[in-house]
């Protein structure tokens, strides 16, 4: 099979470009190097650099593809606030213009969304529940599966949109600051830096290992492949983890002593706690995380020891 991922050369989407190849797939990646690396990618991946905004490139790209994996977008709140228009039209605006190429040439589609809209709402957080958005960031990936629904029911546009939980794992120090937690708290303490909690530490994430989102991503692929759909679901663990017992089990592995830097400066629009209703993810695409935390931070530790050397 021959399949695109926009923003393959990111995190998500380098994980997924690379287990694709590893399969025996062409893997076409699509990406602006904005927040991705090339160096993120196999040999055997081939790598263009342009974006998704670019129509002409994409129809040119999109001709004899199978499907597309759409992981390109500015993918975090703060870099909303920073760049709002910049985003909104990466993320929206090359949303459209993914499903526009998908309707022309008759390709699934399995896009990235996210966890942050169940912001403010008590978990756990279903895919049924009536989502309130609160920031351009959230206001931005609901409108993006709205689009995915209308372009289903008036074009027939096969879709599944993945609701991202908090992903961790290889391939993500080129976001710095806008990366995961996890990562974020690693590479601090193996620099023997304090890490930074905002408030005091009860607050939750859904954290789910990068590995487990691309066979989530996998299963979605072969179930729009084959079926008229147009769906979305939850791609998390189903277990809460506080910022302190993640801390705590970072400082097991990595043997470091260091206290966590308590803020009460909480950024505007702050998720206080994430947790996935899996039951849709188990029932529809057959998925279901296999990665323990305390599992994947001594994967993350020992990949990152030798990155930082």
């Amino acid at each position: 099979m021959r399949y695109l991922v926009t923003g393959g050369a990111g995190f998500i989407g380098s994980n997924i470009a690379n287990f694709l190849s590893s399969q025996g797939h062409e893997v076409l990646v699509l990406d602006d190097l904005f927040l991705g690396s090339e160096d993120n990618l196999d040999s055997k991946v081939s790598f263009i650099r342009g974006s998704v905004l670019d129509e002409r490139l994409l129809h040119k790209i999109c001709k004899d593809v199978d499907g597309i994996f759409h992981e390109a977008a500015l993918s975090s709140a703060p870099m909303f606030l920073k760049e709002p228009l910049r985003a909104v039209n990466v993320d929206l605006m090359g949303f459209l213009k993914v499903l526009e190429v998908a309707r022309e040439y008759d390709i699934p589609v399995v896009y990235a969304s996210t966890s942050s809209l169940y912001n403010g709402l008590e978990p756990p957080h279903r895919e049924d529940m009536e989502i309130k958005p609160k920031t351009f960031y959230e206001y931005t990936f609901l409108a993006r599966e709205k689009y995915a629904r209308l372009y289903f029911e008036y074009f027939g546009v096969r879709s599944i949109a993945l609701r991202y939980f908090s992903v961790y794992g290889p391939n993500e120090m080129h976001k710095g600051r806008y990366a995961n937690l996890v990562s974020q708290f690693i590479w601090a303490m193996l620099k023997g830096r304090r890490p930074v909690i905002y408030g005091d530490g009860s607050q939750t994430r859904d954290f789910i290992y990068v590995d487990d989102v691309v066979r989530a991503n996998l299963l979605a692929m072969k179930l729009v492949e084959r079926k008229e759909v147009c769906e979305v679901v939850n791609v998390g663990t189903g277990k809460e983890t506080s910022l302190r017992e993640l801390i705590d089990m970072i400082s097991e592995v990595t043997g470091s002593k260091l206290e966590p830097l308590y803020t009460w400066r909480y950024p505007k629009g702050y998720v206080y706690r994430t947790k996935a209703d899996t039951s849709k993810a188990r029932g529809l695409l057959g998925f279901e995380a296999k990665v323990d935390l305390r599992e994947g931070i001594g994967m993350m530790v020992n990949y990152y020891k030798y990155k930082l050397r």
